[in-house]
């Protein structure tokens, strides 16, 4: 199973598309992904540590009455700022944030692991891979059937982790997706936001799901069309 993970993580899936893949569950895809990840990091840690000689433990440790002793030394093992917070968290996330009917706010973050994969993947250096940011409207179709009214993508600057995505159309659905081109010009999707839909800019006269709520409310059809391209956030009562 878990050659099967690292094979669908190349191809860009996410944790849910696996687990829907191989018939499993989201939260034993990522028991078995952070496990995996974990056991790449300690051989590199191993090799690169200084050898120590092997000390016998001590038969006896007298301690001060009134002396504290640590039970544990904490060490970080992220980097962290002036603060003491966290820089990174060594995690494949992208989100999207709504900042008006015709912007998003989109910030992410690639963990060191998905780089090295990236680079043993096409024998290259990360840092000459072209990385682009892809716009997609997804506006009551489903992106996962490979269905999009229209894309658009465009080159980021190197050390870029977050953008501000503009202009766009309001009332629209959006996904976001950041990558990378290969030598033979093709965009290659490595993380992928949630869709998520600008504000309207004007006051509503006859919204664009109104056709497609009268068709579902006179009974043409079984459900309402957007139910599949809302379903992972968000639900609806069947009123008629």
């Amino acid at each position: 199973m878990l050659d099967k993970i690292i094979k669908l993580k190349e191809q860009g899936l996410t944790t849910k598309q696996i687990a829907e893949k191989l018939e499993s569950t989201e939260g034993k895809v990522k028991y078995a992904w952070s496990k995996y990840r974990k056991s790449l990091s300690e051989p590199t840690d191993k090799k690169t540590a200084a050898p120590k000689k092997q000390q016998k433990a001590p038969t006896s440790m007298k301690v001060a009455a009134n002396e504290i002793v640590p039970a544990v030394i904490a060490i970080p093992s992220l980097e962290r700022d002036a603060f003491g917070m966290a820089t990174h968290y060594e995690d494949d996330i992208m989100h999207a944030i709504v900042q008006s009917p015709t912007a998003l706010y989109v910030y992410w973050e690639l963990s060191e692991l998905s780089r090295k994969m990236l680079e043993t993947h096409y024998h290259a250096a990360f840092d000459s891979f072209r990385k682009e940011l892809r716009i997609i409207d997804v506006t009551l179709v489903e992106y996962e059937k490979g269905e999009a009214n229209r894309t658009y993508q465009f080159e980021l600057p190197e050390m870029t982790n977050s953008w501000f995505v503009r202009p766009l159309s309001p009332n629209t659905t959006y996904i976001i997706e950041w990558g990378i081109q290969t030598i033979d010009g093709d965009f290659v999707p490595v993380l992928r936001s949630k869709p998520v839909e600008t504000p309207r800019d004007e006051p509503v006269v006859e919204g664009r799901f109104a056709e497609v709520v009268a068709r579902w409310q006179n009974g043409e059809v079984e459900q309402p069309e957007w139910v599949e391209v809302l379903r992972p956030y968000s639900y609806f009562d069947r009123i008629r």
